[in-house]
């Protein structure tokens, strides 16, 4: 437990250096640039106050009461030789360090502990007394109709899972890989909770690295960020493209002009070249994140503050996600209708793919 709080202490400190936000930086220039190119009346730059719309409920508010049911071996009497697992479970659960369990810790245990007394009441059944065999299968029900409860809690009162679900103050940096370890941690503690209570948790040395993995990850919190601010700047773009094609068009005879060719020049350098390989990226990162959160809140008794958290980030009607993908379509399709309007999209007379 000391260590695992000093991974996280040396954590916290690693994440307060953070380099310069070069996420925003690129949508503020390609935005500025469109801006100018069209004569537009100017941009907003994005107010990082409404991420504060895309916060995490209170803890209290996603974790609930689990009656405690303790276990006495002066009560059940096990046989030390036959059940040594299940009596080691047992005193370390009533140790001083055993109250103080934490909850992710506690889902390991759980599982532990059912499976220990598997492997006793296997042996108490060929024993002529089976009082303690049935004493053993009433403990054994009530724990693993828990075991849901202790999953949700485990994870909601777990700062790594917290952190992972968390807003940046950071877009997702322009280096970014398109793949991110904490989203597949995510996955693999999703899929634990799916397989409650019929499949046990598996032991707490396999899932604190799965902790371990959201706490360290920046690009999770970092890609709620660039969701909202890349929609914000995808809105306000093709707005500049919409609003020029309407009242002052480029091409109005429907061929090329000096301007036209301006604004090809930023479409290939400026949105080809620079913001739509971020795009790709933040959309990669973003359907694998969003298919494992809809994953996670398909588990059993869920919380209905998260689950409802969770669909505002990525459900298909209204969240974050959501809105990003219609921003995206909606700029492809503007900038297509401005360049055919001037004979000059990929495939007509006047395209060209150099700057």
């Amino acid at each position: 437990m000391i260590a695992r709080s000093l991974v996280l202490l040396l954590l916290f400190t690693l994440s307060a250096c953070q380099p310069g936000d070069d996420g925003l930086a690129l949508q503020a220039d390609y935005l500025k640039r469109l801006n100018g190119a069209l004569d537009g009346a100017g941009v907003e730059p994005f107010d990082s106050k409404r991420l504060a719309q895309y916060r995490l409920p209170a803890r209290r508010l996603r974790v609930s009461e689990i009656s405690d049911i303790r276990i006495s071996l002066l009560d059940l009497l096990i046989d030390v030789r036959r059940c040594p697992d299940l009596q080691l479970l047992i005193s370390e659960r009533n140790s001083i360090l055993g109250k103080q369990m934490q909850p992710s810790s506690r889902l390991g245990y759980e599982g532990d502990l059912l499976r220990a007394i598997d492997a006793c009441r296997a042996y108490l059944q060929t024993q002529p007394d089976q009082s303690l065999n049935q004493t053993l299968a009433t403990l054994q029900a009530q724990k693993r109709y828990q075991l849901l409860q202790v999953y949700w809690n485990a994870l909601n009162a777990s700062p790594e899972f917290e952190h992972s679900l968390r807003f940046s103050q950071q877009a997702l940096p322009v280096s970014a890989t398109r793949e991110n370890p904490a989203v597949q941690a995510l996955a693999q503690l999703a899929q634990v909770g799916s397989q409650l209570p019929q499949q046990l948790p598996p032991a707490t040395a396999q899932l604190d690295p799965l902790f371990f993995t959201l706490q360290a990850d920046q690009q999770a919190p970092q890609l709620i960020t660039s969701l909202l601010s890349l929609t914000d700047t995808l809105e306000q773009a093709s707005a500049l493209l919409e609003q020029r094609l309407r009242k002052r068009p480029l091409c109005p005879i429907g061929k090329p002009t000096q301007r036209a060719r301006v604004m090809q020049n930023i479409f290939v350098k400026y949105y080809a070249g620079s913001l739509q390989p971020y795009l790709a990226t933040v959309s990669q990162q973003g359907t694998q994140w969003s298919e494992t959160l809809l994953q996670l809140a398909s588990v059993e008794q869920i919380p209905p503050a998260l689950d409802t958290y969770l669909q505002q980030l990525a459900g298909t009607e209204d969240s974050l996600w959501q809105g990003f993908q219609a921003a995206n379509n909606r700029h492809v399709k503007a900038w297509q209708a401005l360049l055919k309007s001037c004979a000059m999209a990929p495939g007509q007379s006047g395209w060209t793919d150099q700057p």
